[in-house]
């Protein structure tokens, strides 16, 4: 690489990461109830007085609430209704999902997406993340919603840069035989699993979570734990089923380090692919949530 490319890198380097202080906190209200629902003494008025006050939140905690997905017994008109009947980790994917949607309300261009393809495929990472880490027996199934949901957000951030440069990156990818996002990185010096992993560390979400969404697609990284390599497994079989798929889905293949980890057949992965699409089938309701 010669300087003028060099220092063309460090500079769109230096702008990228200025974004990223421009784009709206997750909210704090959201950010709040999460924190309560880690005591698992917290009381409905508690999270209600801290919900209540963001009608935008509340409007979106409802129509999730009412969704297929949830399944719960009646229809919810109250917020006080829906904290009541919903369980801790239900209540956290409603609250990451309904504060999440106002990032994915603008189509990428940059990627190829529409608004509802960035929606469609962020929660049906998170859904099939989510049943798969209940396959695999993992404790903790509601992480791994959360980080489905986030796991592209830094795709919110770079769309702009890869817009700018798409020519270069899907030359350079034809030319040199490497996926969209190994092109991505060497036109731009970053890719969107880096920049989305530094924006949730920003936001103060957990260091389980924000190293997920930076491993999702390094099988070095995202082998060495659990969640990462969920998430990455839930990812490529979004891309697989063609489930908001844009420019960068079209390489994924699984790992042999995936395989062996979760001790994957043809048979077991063929089952997951018909589950995922049956939890697809109950989500229609979220996904009306972001329209064109």
């Amino acid at each position: 690489m010669n300087n003028t490319a060099f220092n063309q890198i460090n500079t769109t380097l230096e702008q990228i990461f200025d974004t990223l202080t421009e784009v709206p906190t997750f909210p704090k209200v959201v950010q709040k109830a999460l924190k309560l629902l880690d005591d698992p003494n917290v009381t409905i008025k508690e999270l209600e007085e801290v919900l209540k006050y963001d009608p935008a939140i509340t409007a979106n905690i409802l129509k999730l609430t009412n969704s297929a997905h949830f399944a719960l017994p009646q229809q919810v008109t109250s917020l006080d209704t829906a904290l009541a009947l919903l369980g801790q980790n239900q209540l956290r994917k409603i609250l990451v999902a309904s504060a999440s949607v106002a990032y994915f309300q603008k189509p990428l261009p940059g990627y190829g997406l529409s608004a509802i393809d960035i929606w469609t495929h962020s929660i049906g990472c998170a859904v099939i993340a989510e049943l798969l880490a209940k396959e695999f027996s993992f404790s903790e199934p509601s992480i791994l919603f959360t980080a489905g949901i986030l796991h592209d957000i830094g795709k919110v951030i770079l769309n702009l840069y890869v817009w700018s440069e798409l020519d270069k990156i899907q030359k350079i990818a034809l030319e040199q035989d490497i996926t969209f996002m190994e092109a991505e990185w060497e036109i731009l010096g970053t890719d969107h699993a880096v920049i989305g992993s530094t924006l949730l560390k920003h936001w103060e979400f957990p260091a389980i979570l924000y190293r997920a969404v930076r491993n999702h697609h390094d099988p070095d990284l995202y082998i060495q734990d659990d969640v990462s390599a969920i998430l990455s497994l839930a990812n490529i079989m979004c891309a697989i089923l063609g489930i908001g798929v844009g420019y960068d889905s079209y390489r994924y293949v699984i790992s042999e380090e995936l395989i062996k980890k979760f001790d994957i057949t043809n048979k077991t992965f063929n089952i997951f692919l018909v589950k995922s699409l049956k939890e697809m089938k109950k989500i229609k309701d979220i996904l009306s949530i972001v329209t064109e």
